[in-house]
């Protein structure tokens, strides 16, 4: 199953810190230029979008008031690079939400907190390998 491509939109309070977390901590790069009103990123199959929320209050005409975090994974291609994404991430600011270990279904992960509580599992499977378009498939057994 090739990961397509999604769209995940939160509310953020405090742009400038998410700025600091995902460029400098996480040395994410923006995928669009960012402006006042929004900062994306990219990673793999999902663009991340961060809208202030006086904006999102504007936009829909009613309260802005977050509806819960957003949850997302971070699909790396070894258990070594989950453990320095882990670290990098405490490093830049996320709280530890649970510590890296093995889990069921051949998933070794962890879940930190991003500056606005949205919630990252960053992750290794054995059963996802890259394609060759750079695209991850679910190749079970």
């Amino acid at each position: 199953m090739k990961q397509m491509l999604g769209m995940v939109m939160a509310g953020a309070k405090d742009i400038g810190a998410l700025r600091r977390f995902y460029e400098d901590g996480l040395g994410w790069t923006p995928w669009t230029p960012a402006d006042d009103n929004q900062v994306q990123y990219r990673l793999g199959g999902t663009v991340l979008v961060f809208l202030p929320l006086p904006y999102l209050e504007a936009e829909r005409g009613v309260s802005a008031t977050p509806q819960g975090n957003v949850s997302l994974a971070m699909f790396l291609s070894s258990k070594a690079e989950v453990d320095a994404a882990f670290q990098k991430a405490l490093n830049a600011g996320a709280t530890e939400t649970s510590p890296v270990r093995e889990r069921d279904f051949g998933v070794y992960s962890g879940y930190v907190a991003d500056p606005e509580g949205n919630s990252w599992e960053i992750c290794w499977s054995q059963f996802l390998h890259q394609d060759g378009d750079g695209s991850l498939q679910f190749r079970p057994g």
